[in-house]
C-alpha cells in the first residue's frame, strides 16, 4: 500500500485503446501490482495487473481489464468470464475502498448516426440492456445488494463528470445511449445484429460491447457508482456493405482516438480531485 496519505480512492478501468497509455497519466508515486490473487467467499480470481498512484490526495487505481498487452489481449472477455476475472477486479476495488469506478470501453454501434471514435466523438450511455450472449455475474450472498435496482444503471454524477472531461479534452459526446452487453468473445453475426435491432427497436444510440455489463452489475451489487465512456470503433456487422468486423479493424479505427481517450482520463482525474478537494500538490 502507498505511504502517501489520501482522502479518497477512485478507479479507472481501461480497455482496448487505453491500456498502452495508462502509465502516462499524471499520477505520482506509481506502484505496479501484478498477478494478484483475490478471494471472495469460496471463490478465487486473479488480477493480472493494476497501477496505484496519487493526484494530490486522490488515490487512483488504474486497471487494464485485458492486461497490459494491446495488440493481443492477455485475457480476452471470454477468459475473464471463465476465470472469474470480472469478479476479481471488482472485489479488489471493493477491498481497496474505491468509491467510484470510471470505465472506458470500445464498442460497435447498431445505429449509423452514432459517430466513430476516429472522429473524436464518444458515447456516455445512460441505459443498459442484455443481449443474446450475455453472461451471468454475481457475488451472491457476499453482495451488499443481491438484487440491485437498474432503474438508473449508470451513475448520473459520474456520467456528468465524464461529459465535462470529454468537453475539456476538446472532443464531443452523445449524452445518452443504450449499452447492450452481448457477451464474449466473437463479434456478432448479421443475424444477431438484426435480432438486436428488432429487440431494442425505438431506443436511440444503441451500442454493443463485450465488457461493461459484468462490471456494471457487480459494481451495483457492491454499491459502487459506475459509469462508462464508449468509443465506437465500428458499425455492427451487416450495417456496412462488404465490411467484416474484426479485431484488426477495431485496433485500426481506435488509433486516432487513443491519445484523446488518455486526455479524457487526465481531465477526469483533475475534475474528480477538484470536486473532492483532493488536489493538494498534484503534478
Amino acid at each position: 500500500m502507498m505511504a502517501q496519505p489520501f482522502s479518497r480512492t477512485i478507479a479507472l478501468i481501461g480497455g482496448t485503446g487505453l491500456a498502452a497509455g495508462l502509465r502516462r497519466l499524471p499520477l505520482s508515486g506509481l506502484q505496479l501490482h501484478q498477478n494478484v490473487s483475490v478471494r471472495f467467499g469460496a471463490n478465487q480470481g486473479r488480477v493480472l495487473e493494476y497501477l496505484e498512484g496519487c493526484f494530490g490526495n486522490l488515490r487512483v487505481i488504474v486497471l487494464p481489464r485485458h492486461g497490459p498487452t494491446l495488440e493481443r489481449p492477455d485475457r480476452s472477455p471470454g477468459t475473464l468470464v471463465a476465470e472469474l476475472g470480472y469478479e476479481a477486479h471488482i472485489w479488489l476495488l471493493h477491498e481497496l475502498g474505491v468509491s467510484a469506478v470510471y470505465a472506458f470501453s470500445t464498442v460497435g454501434a447498431l445505429d449509423l448516426e452514432v459517430p466513430l471514435a476516429s472522429q473524436l466523438a464518444f458515447v456516455v450511455p445512460h441505459d443498459y440492456g442484455r443481449g443474446i450472449g450475455a453472461t451471468t455475474h454475481s457475488f451472491g450472498s457476499l453482495s451488499r445488494t443481491i438484487h440491485p435496482s437498474m432503474r438508473e444503471p449508470f451513475d448520473r454524477h459520474l456520467r456528468d463528470q465524464f461529459l465535462r472531461a470529454i468537453q475539456d479534452a476538446g472532443a464531443s459526446a452523445l449524452t445518452r445511449g443504450l449499452y447492450i452487453y452481448n457477451g464474449p468473445d466473437q463479434f456478432e453475426t448479421d443475424a444477431e445484429i438484426r435480432a438486436l435491432r428488432r429487440f431494442y427497436d425505438g431506443e436511440s444510440h444503441r451500442i454493443v460491447g463485450m465488457t461493461a455489463g459484468p462490471e456494471l452489475v457487480l459494481c451495483r451489487q457492491m454499491e459502487i457508482p459506475y459509469a462508462v465512456v464508449c468509443a465506437n470503433s465500428n458499425y455492427a456487422q451487416g450495417l456496412v456493405d462488404d465490411v467484416s468486423v474484426t479485431h484488426e479493424l477495431v485496433l485500426h479505427e481506435m488509433q486516432p482516438a487513443t491519445a484523446k481517450m488518455l486526455e479524457i482520463a487526465t481531465h477526469l482525474i483533475r475534475i474528480v480531485a477538484e470536486e473532492s478537494g483532493s488536489v493538494g500538490n498534484a503534478t
